[in-house]
């Protein structure tokens, strides 16, 4: 019954959605459309992730303030997970909040009672600041409505203050009344009595940690009010640029308020369909209509912001999946981007120019070890395997003379070869300053050198019979590779190796410069089936 009315309210949404377009014009929509620079919608995708950003950290604060610790990254994939899922729902604010508990509590295994409070007071922070601004709105829109119609407004307001108020109050105070309400049903609830007395238990522990949140962090939730805040503010920015940047009419104060208020009572009232498909379309172009935009305008509005909204839905359908799927999918979808790592070679060596990689990683390289190298499960174990294929390695080998790192950082691998008596002396190159400077400040009591160097362009002096490759040849582009192999070829002693990584299975065409080149051949290869970047390793011999 739920699949046919969710059916039945898609196809309601699909059908108001296209009588919008038929009756605005496609042809003028598209042009109003065009209007906007692209450099513009640049901006308007920022000022999303802003918003989804400062909202992610009033939540990561209530984390925080509960004991729960997650890492940033964590939260603010919970955030667009429950984003994603709440954004699909027939009630724009809510639906996704089991989803970002999920996720959170699945890397942090912390206690339920105690995320739940958070969530239920994420929500009651967000419903105080959505009164505030739709307060503020009414007051700026009222005397621009019929007198009928103020009446509803206000009593529209009136009803979401005073249940926002005493929610609020109610986890505040400690008073209970959730818990109470249900252990009340329960008692009617028959057969379904005892599963119902154990929601109430689980309802008072939630609330109780609500309380203590709010008695023992107070400051923290004003904290988090603030940053909510924020994020409101850049949702409520969305009219003032869009129109500013494609139809050069910037609103003014009260426009914004008035469409803020409006917008307001559209999200909680008919946001019907799933992902308000329709009533989303049709209430905007209403209320931008009490502004002089054409219709057609207001769904180009619309329709950009839909665009943006969906891009950060797919991001978040795409953590749950990662998050959800099974081992083989997960190892399939691994597989995708390793495919997809191809496109690297087209974009770094046709499109970027080469001055902006350099600058690129001296600024990721900012704070130390940024991609952490040191301690990542990942890079451990593929630099395990790294030194486990060479073909001289073992108690009864000797070392090489003369090892060279291409794409260095911070010389943690570089290291390990002179530590492990991989190599009597090794060298290290990078083009990102910052990591060459901490390179040698950290490793100049060992024999190792680091140089800033392009690897693309020019190698160190010297012969070599050792010659690491990681994850360094899809950033020069195909004709410099080919270029890469020749110089290695002439750089190399005969019968040193050559260790090569790349993402898999992209690793074939990356590597094919090397693979035919008639100074190497290939004397061993791993594929490492990573869940999310399987990546391969190849050894190739300098031949004599």
């Amino acid at each position: 019954m739920r699949g046919f009315l969710a059916l039945g309210l898609l196809l309601a949404g699909l059908g108001a959605f296209a009588a919008l377009v038929v009756v605005s014009g496609p042809h003028e929509i598209w042009q109003a459309a065009r209007a906007l620079p692209v450099w513009a919608l640049g901006v308007l995708f920022l000022l999303e992730l802003l918003g989804l950003a400062f909202w992610a950290a009033s939540w990561g604060v209530l984390l925080c303030a509960a004991g729960i610790y997650a890492r940033p990254h964590t939260v603010l994939a919970a955030a667009i997970a429950g984003y994603a899922v709440s954004y699909l729902t027939p009630v724009s604010y809510l639906g996704g909040e089991p989803v970002r508990g999920w996720l959170v509590a699945r890397r942090t295994k912390c206690d339920l009672s105690a995320l739940a409070g958070t969530l239920v007071w994420d929500r009651v922070i967000a419903g105080i600041t959505l009164l505030s601004f739709a307060l503020a709105g009414g007051g700026l829109a009222l005397p621009l409505l019929a007198p009928a119609q103020r009446i509803w407004v206000m009593l529209g307001l009136s009803a979401l203050a005073l249940a926002i108020t005493l929610g609020a109050l109610n986890f505040a105070r400690g008073w209970g009344w959730l818990a109470r309400l249900i252990q009340s049903l329960a008692r009617r609830a028959g057969r379904a009595r005892t599963r119902m007395e154990g929601w109430a238990r689980k309802v008072t522990e939630m609330e109780q940690a609500m309380h203590h949140t709010f008695r023992r962090h107070f400051g923290a939730i004003v904290f988090a009010f603030f940053l909510q805040l924020l994020s409101f503010v850049c949702h409520y920015l969305r009219p003032l640029f869009y129109l500013g940047f494609a139809q050069e009419r910037w609103l003014s104060l009260r426009e914004l308020g008035v469409y803020f208020n409006l917008n307001t009572f559209l999200s909680l009232f008919l946001w019907v369909t799933p992902a308000g498909i329709g009533t989303a379309e049709g209430g905007r172009i209403g209320i931008l209509s009490l502004f002089g935009v054409t219709p057609a305008a207001a769904m180009a509005f619309s329709l950009t912001y839909r665009f943006l909204e969906l891009i950060f839905v797919g991001i978040g359908l795409g953590l749950i999946l990662n998050a959800s799927a099974g081992k083989r999918l997960r190892q399939g979808l691994g597989t995708v981007r390793g495919f997809a790592e191809i496109g690297n070679l087209l974009v770094y060596g046709l499109f970027l120019p080469t001055r902006v990689l350099p600058r690129f990683f001296n600024l990721r390289f900012r704070r130390p070890d940024p991609w952490d190298y040191a301690k990542s499960p990942y890079e451990q174990r593929k630099y395990q395997l790294m030194l486990d294929i060479l073909p001289r390695r073992g108690e009864n080998k000797p070392p090489y003379e003369r090892a060279l790192d291409l794409g260095c950082a911070e010389g943690f691998f570089t290291r390990r070869l002179v530590q492990e008596r991989i190599a009597r002396v090794a060298v290290g190159v990078d083009v990102a300053e910052r990591a060459v400077a901490r390179a040698r400040a950290c490793h100049s009591h060992l024999p190792v050198e680091f140089h800033l160097m392009d690897v693309g362009k020019t190698l160190p002096e010297g012969k070599f019979d050792l010659v690491f490759c990681s994850e360094v040849l899809y950033y020069l582009g195909y004709h410099r590779i080919c270029a890469l192999a020749q110089r290695l070829a002439e750089k190399m002693q005969p019968g040193g190796h050559l260790v090569l990584v790349s993402a898999w299975p992209a690793a074939r065409l990356i590597h094919r410069p090397f693979l035919r080149h008639p100074a190497f051949k290939l004397v061993a290869e791993h594929v490492e089936p990573h869940h999310t970047r399987p990546y391969a390793i190849n050894c190739l011999e300098r031949l004599p």
